[in-house]
């Protein structure tokens, strides 16, 4: 009898179980943040005599504390690993937060990309929310794509503070679905729109994966759209690149 409740004790803790979670009353390893943060209590206010988290002055949370200087060009906090969402089951982005400034902007963002150059806005927060002199909830349901979450402001104006930052499950049936911005399966006029740039010693070339395999034999011997040999891709023979950095 303990065993199966023992099981089911166990259950309830892995259901219950955030993807990220970073509540600063234990070292928050989800989440990354840079020099311009500190973490206080409500013991020790930085606008906020309690947290979120317990509700009480001995909860913690963390603040802003811009650096001072002309150095100083934006102040984030990020997930310290990339996100792959499922598409079965919705997933949000939460996160509590307090300013009594009506106007101190920061952002959330989906940042794709290896060089995590590719940014997209999911919400923009302008400051103080007008309904609320207590924590204020921010909540976003997550597409079904691979990214990081960044939250960005470049503003140095202050009080502002964050607790309960996390990932989990929401209540959404279905998750946002994919936003896709363009694509091309290569087997129609879409080719047509994908050129060498003139400043490059190269040349890519739309083919049969039949007859990509006879110019680079490493070339994939089927594409991806049928799985075949008739399919065609886009491909940049190794005899056509002349050095690092010429692929583009």
């Amino acid at each position: 009898m303990l065993f199966y409740l023992f099981i089911i004790l166990c259950n309830i803790f892995l259901n219950q179980a955030a993807i990220l979670k970073c509540d600063f009353e234990t070292a928050c390893n989800d989440f990354n943040t840079d020099s311009n943060w500190g973490l206080t209590d409500g013991a020790h206010p930085q606008s906020m005599n309690h947290d979120h988290t317990l509700n009480t002055s001995l909860g913690h949370y963390i603040f802003y504390n811009p650096s001072s200087g002309s150095s100083f060009q934006i102040a984030e906090i990020k997930t310290n690993d990339w996100l792959s969402l499922s598409t079965d089951r919705a997933v949000c982005f939460q996160m509590w937060y307090f300013t009594p400034r009506i106007l101190l902007p920061f952002n959330i963002q989906l940042v794709q990309g290896d060089d995590e150059q590719l940014t997209r806005i999911a919400a923009s927060i302008p400051g103080k929310d007008p309904s609320s002199n207590d924590w204020a909830l921010i909540n976003i349901v997550l597409p079904s794509e691979k990214f990081k979450i960044f939250i960005r402001l470049n503003n140095t104006g202050r009080p502002l503070v964050f607790d309960d930052i996390s990932v989990d499950y929401c209540d959404e049936l279905h998750p946002t679905p994919t936003k896709i911005l363009y694509e091309c399966d290569f087997e129609s006029s879409c080719s047509e729109d994908f050129v060498s740039l003139p400043a490059y010693p190269y040349q890519w070339s739309v083919l049969k994966a039949s007859d990509a395999i006879k110019i680079e034999n490493k070339a994939p011997s089927v594409d991806y759209t049928f799985g075949n040999q008739s399919g065609h891709y886009a491909l940049l023979p190794i005899s056509k690149v002349v050095g690092a950095g010429n692929v583009g």
